[in-house]
């Protein structure tokens, strides 16, 4: 993985960027392979913010350059509670950043890798937020195709869902395609069979993934990770990278029936779309409880307040 190196990291600690100088860099959160995270002050605004910089030796890669800036574009657009929002992008001494919604909490990954699992409402809580949010992004032409749970943050503050990263998203209404025809992109455990051999992709793509996601917050991790990407792509096309037979020891056939239906190898065989995943979600839980208003939000508030107060 492309790391950033001492001397960029420390010409960006301490700078002020964008117009006036109204963002502080004030500390590094995180990094990937493209780029690096920054919390900063917006001055201008007085909130905390995320700044995420393309990395200096990323810059000659004008694929990797279109699809940065593409992220604020694409993003930028998208307005919903579980989205996280772009607020703007920029360039500082020639070093393409985004400006985007800080959220303070940790991804489900966070809560996941730590052995947590999620009691059956709690769990379809958490994915009909997820499908709410990807039904708005879906609506307005944009397959995010890498969903999984480090791309899901829970908020501390009033433990909302935020679905975030939206750097390889498919925008349907672009004109042009960044990423070749055929090419796979995405993260292997959670990609659905058509994105792996190169097909074409539409919401039922993010419906798999999240099917996966919703698997391993009833029954902990997939066994497949860790394992070589060629292990993971074939048990995905044989349809063995999700053991159903695992999910009756945790949840009613219900729930296993509808985490089935997302990961079906055939696109045509999932739910239609992501609403239809959340009214599932909606009416699932409505089984599981008497009351379905607020009741859900409760628990998942009472759980994660106790994860967050343990660290």
């Amino acid at each position: 993985m492309q790391t950033m190196d001492s001397d960029e990291q420390d010409s960006l600690l301490g700078q002020r960027v964008g117009k006036d100088g109204r963002l502080e860099l004030q500390r590094q959160l995180g990094e990937g392979a493209s780029g690096s995270i920054w919390l900063a002050q917006d001055h201008k605004r007085d909130r905390l913010v995320a700044v995420k910089f393309l990395h200096l030796s990323m810059l000659d890669n004008e694929n990797l350059r279109a699809r940065f800036l593409r992220e604020g574009k694409t993003f930028g657009k998208l307005r919903h509670d579980n989205l996280v929002r772009v607020h703007g992008l920029g360039h500082h001494h020639g070093q393409p950043y985004l400006v985007i919604e800080y959220v303070d909490g940790q991804t489900l990954w966070d809560l996941i890798e730590r052995g947590w699992l999620f009691e059956p409402d709690q769990a379809l809580a958490i994915a009909r937020d997820i499908a709410s949010g990807l039904a708005a992004a879906h609506a307005a032409g944009v397959i995010h195709r890498d969903l999984k749970p480090s791309n899901i943050m829970i908020r501390e503050e009033d433990q909302r869902v935020k679905v975030l990263d939206f750097g390889i998203a498919k925008d349907l209404h672009a004109d042009t395609a960044i990423t070749r025809i055929g090419a796979y992109i995405g993260t292997p455990a959670y990609s659905a069979p058509e994105q792996i051999l190169g097909e074409q992709i539409d919401p039922r793509t993010d419906i798999y993934s999240l099917g996966v996601i919703l698997y391993e917050l009833l029954t902990g991790p997939l066994t497949l990770a860790g394992r070589q990407t060629t292990e993971m792509f074939r048990a995905t096309l044989n349809e063995r990278n999700i053991p159903l037979g695992d999910l009756h020891a945790h949840v009613s056939r219900p729930v296993a029936r509808l985490i089935q239906r997302m990961t079906r190898r055939r696109a045509e065989r999932r739910p239609p779309d992501m609403d239809n995943v959340r009214e599932e979600c909606v009416r699932l839980i409505g089984v599981m409880r008497d009351d379905v208003s607020g009741g859900d939000k409760t628990a998942i508030r009472t759980v994660l307040r106790d994860l967050f107060e343990s660290e």
